[in-house]
């Protein structure tokens, strides 16, 4: 068994072990029912991927339907009771953990050394900065962070030995079809990683173009079942969700707030959003949930036309609030692991350019629809462990030229002594 296994097994007890504390021991949770939670419980109790909000509206495509299809099994097995929610906080918890257990492949893939992602797995694990949102299982955060570092993995390895395998190619694509059924917010990412990989085998041009065709068809057919479901249901084609025009809606508007925590107690949301009004949702009811989403775009749309002004500080805002979150504990660390792993990513570009390369297109790709809504620190998770890891191989980096100086000078310190018999006989 090689270190980054063994090292890893290590992370994920420690991870656990920290998180299962903090839940259970301390009961540090909250039993809290969005949109995810409600659709789960739909599916348990009848099979439909419906009603989403306290009033019911029937079908919905408000989120991607992997995660509320993963926890469904537990409110098929305790109904809806707080029984069901803890094994919810344990089962994300546990994910959570595996989420630093990854770091030393994910550092091992990038070529930054075993080293870097023990480090960065080891501060993860023990530092639980981000304990709500990987861990209530609210959303589909925690997993899809995994999802995401799975990948950055596989793709790592294509790049460091490229090789044009069909079934590479169709194993890359039901891997990304189930990304974008778990979160859509990764096509970004997927787009970026194609580009990155062309640039890669532009020798190879049209075979490349070929492997990219088989790749497509298997995402394809991975998406395709929901596409229908949802055509079918909802009456329209969109990619995944449909929530999109609402989401810019409430975050685009008069007294519209860059941060989610502030925007939900304003007026304009309570006003506006289906899980809060019940106006709101009787529309749904009444003319659908598609139309009522693209009829929240429209009003999105034509506020920003008509307040250019407004719409571009809180673009800027909410680009601020991503990377800094003004949450009312910790912020000061949150804070310093920005601040941190953007210098590591600086620092790395300078030694590995494509490793940086890699990771700044997950953390751009992932980060930029966030440009547009209004954000929380659970928005932030899914690239989490890019900032641990960017800190991570910067104290590596810092301990190794440390170790790298001291063995410099005990060679000196060794290598004068043997010169003095010398001199002296030479005297």
């Amino acid at each position: 068994m090689t270190l980054a296994p063994k090292a890893s097994v290590v992370v994920f007890l420690l991870a656990a072990a920290v998180r299962l504390t903090l839940i259970f021991g301390f009961h540090h949770y909250e039993i809290g029912r969005p949109e995810p939670i409600r659709i789960a419980i739909s599916l348990a109790a009848d099979g439909s991927f419906a009603n989403p909000y306290k009033v019911p509206t029937g079908p919905t495509a408000h989120v991607a339907p992997l995660y509320p299809a993963l926890i469904a099994p537990l409110y098929v097995a305790w109904g809806n009771t707080a029984r069901a929610d803890l094994a919810r906080f344990a089962l994300n918890a546990l994910a959570a953990s595996v989420e630093y257990a990854l770091l030393p492949f994910v550092a091992g893939a990038l070529g930054l050394g075993v080293w870097t992602g023990i480090l960065a797995g080891l501060g993860g694990a023990l530092i639980p900065l981000h304990l709500w949102p990987e861990c209530m299982g609210d959303f589909e955060t925690t997993w899809v962070a995994l999802f995401l570092e799975v990948a950055t993995i596989l793709f790592a390895r294509f790049l460091r030995a490229p090789r044009l395998d069909w079934k590479r190619a169709a194993r890359g694509g039901l891997l990304w079809g189930a990304g974008l059924l778990l979160s859509p917010n990764v096509l970004p990412v997927l787009i970026g990683f194609c580009a990155i990989g062309a640039w890669k085998l532009r020798p190879s041009a049209a075979l490349a173009g070929r492997w990219l065709a088989v790749f497509c068809a298997g995402a394809f057919l991975v998406v395709a079942p929901w596409l229908i479901r949802s055509y079918v249901q909802l009456g329209g084609l969109f990619l995944v969700r449909d929530n999109f025009g609402l989401e810019l809606f409430i975050s685009n508007r008069d007294g519209a707030l860059p941060q989610a925590a502030d925007n939900c107690q304003s007026a304009g949301f309570r006003a506006g959003h289906p899980s809060c009004s019940p106006a709101a949702a009787r529309q749904i009811q009444r003319h659908g949930e598609l139309a009522f989403e693209r009829e929240k775009l429209r009003q999105a749309l034509g506020w920003i036309w008509r307040n250019p002004q407004r719409f571009a500080s809180l673009t800027a805002e909410r680009v601020w609030t991503f990377w800094f979150p003004w949450t009312p504990r910790f912020r000061w660390a949150l804070w310093t692991v920005s601040v941190a792993g953007f210098a590591g990513l600086m620092w790395l570009f300078r030694c590995s350019r494509l490793a940086a390369v890699v990771l700044g297109t997950v953390l751009a790709g992932y980060s930029g629809v966030y440009c547009l809504i209004s954000n929380a620190l659970r928005y932030e998770h899914p690239v989490w462990w890019i900032q641990v890891l960017l800190i991570g191989w910067s104290v590596h980096m810092v301990l190794l030229r440390r170790l790298t100086e001291s063995a410099r000078a005990g060679v000196r310190e060794t290598a004068e002594p043997a010169l003095q018999p010398s001199l002296g006989r030479e005297n």
